[in-house]
């Protein structure tokens, strides 16, 4: 029975929703197997590298002696070092890009999904490190036996990781543009358009921008765009106001901001 697209709905603190789509098990699978070509790639790196240096040093017979007396000495811990070392890189992998790349890998941009976590906004390393140590749960080998089962188990496809860093696949998508004409300069807060939308404002709705533009900077870029653009919509739709679809709507908040506390002082 094929499984329907699951979509999860966050409010902001502005209190405005946002749908997400969550990514589907298929297109999770197919994003870590294109991560585990690059990792492969990145050990064979190191590979090669070792073994360029192992061949430049092997003239040096002091070198390749205690090389030899240290791997019969401690050959069992050394194995359990490179372990160790590949199990570190394989982990590192996937939290520096996800932490660095606002929730996407290589295999998860081939895939257009990303991580967020719950509330809608980006991973914090804290975040990207619990879901990914988790996988040293969920993996047996290069499946995931114990992943698979509670990501099918789960309405939102989470495995064990996102469940316990509060985290959710989702995925990428545009951030609509509201139905607006093409007949304004929206740089000018001098235009008859915005002040009509500035003067159907009421305090609350004054709020919900001050709150946005206040918190901007630390949401994830999809995301703040997304918020900005239904802000907008909602706020030209109430007061049937005219703005240009070419128009920054952040630079349209700061505005209506403006020209809300101008006119609220007049009043």
């Amino acid at each position: 029975m094929k499984r329907k697209p699951q979509t999860v709905t966050i409010e902001t603190p502005e209190h405005i929703e946002i749908q997400f789509q969550i990514a589907g098990i298929g297109t999770r699978l197919l994003a870590y197997l294109v991560d585990r070509l690059f990792q492969l790639g990145c050990v064979l790196s190191l590979i090669f590298v070792f073994s360029a240096i192992v061949f430049a040093v092997r003239q040096t017979t002091a070198i390749v002696d205690f090389a030899e007396g240290l791997w019969h000495s401690l050959g069992q811990w050394l194995v359990a070092l490179l372990i160790l070392c590949y199990a570190v890189v394989t982990i590192g992998y996937f939290v520096l890009f996800e932490y660095f790349w606002a929730g996407s890998t290589p295999g998860k941009r081939s895939q257009h999904i990303r991580v967020i976590r719950k509330d809608g906004r980006t991973l914090t390393f804290f975040d990207s490190a619990v879901r990914n140590l988790l996988r040293f749960v969920d993996i047996l080998g290069d499946v995931y036996p114990l992943g698979l089962v509670v990501m099918f188990v789960d309405i939102h496809n989470r495995r064990l990781g996102d469940l316990a860093a509060g985290t959710l696949v989702v995925l990428e998508q545009e951030a609509e543009q509201p139905e607006l004409s093409e007949t304004l300069d929206p740089s000018r807060a001098s235009d008859p358009e915005l002040r009509r939308l500035v003067g159907h404002m009421t305090a609350a709705e004054y709020q919900v921008v001050r709150k946005f533009l206040s918190r901007r900077d630390q949401l994830d870029e999809e995301y703040r765009r997304t918020v900005a653009n239904t802000i907008v919509s909602r706020l030209s739709a109430a007061a049937g106001a005219q703005l240009p679809r070419a128009s920054k709507p952040e630079a349209i908040l700061e505005h209506v901001e403006i020209l809300y506390r101008e006119r609220t002082r007049i009043l």
